[in-house]
């Protein structure tokens, strides 16, 4: 009996040792994209169309949509006004345009005879821009309608183009 009880003790210190280990491990840096877009280099850029308009006349002006962030991204492109001659406007729209006289020439031909209204509304979606150096230039021209209201007479109007960028 007496050897059984000694077995049974050290059997029971044995089994009370435990083993055990750790590793842990640290990420690099990372930081976040800036995602920012420009026209004519400023995030809010004011431009005049010159001359003064007449039924059936037309003025132009170029703008240039920039890529000044950190990561490529698509944008879309959005007209409206406040102002009663603004809305009587007409839109066309040719990338890479340069202005002749009063017209858009060269380019590419984006959208013709787009109407314009006090809300918002897209009137194109444009593919990449790579980070910092992607640029695209839109020569944008208004007709004022031959058909336009007697009233337009004397007024002033603007229009507002709203360019938003997204990361594809």
């Amino acid at each position: 009996m007496l050897t059984c009880g000694i077995l049974l003790t050290t059997s029971a210190i044995g089994t009370t040792a435990l083993w055990s280990t750790t590793a842990a491990t640290t990420s690099g840096t990372f930081t976040t994209a800036n995602l920012e877009i420009k026209a004519n280099g400023s995030v809010a850029h004011t431009f005049a169309f010159p001359g003064s308009l007449v039924p059936g006349d037309t003025t132009a002006n170029v703008v240039t949509v920039q890529n000044t962030g950190t990561v490529a991204f698509t944008y879309s492109a959005k007209v409206s006004s406040a102002t009663t001659l603004g809305r009587a406007m007409q839109l066309r729209v040719v990338t890479g345009g340069t202005v002749s006289g009063s017209v858009c020439t060269g380019g590419t031909q984006l959208v013709t005879g787009v109407p314009i209204t006090a809300t918002a509304t897209t009137f194109a979606t444009r593919p990449s821009l790579a980070a910092a150096t992607g640029a695209e230039a839109l020569c944008m021209q208004l007709t004022l309608p031959t058909n336009a209201a007697g009233t337009l007479a004397g007024t002033t109007g603007t229009v507002t183009f709203t360019f938003d960028a997204a990361v594809p």
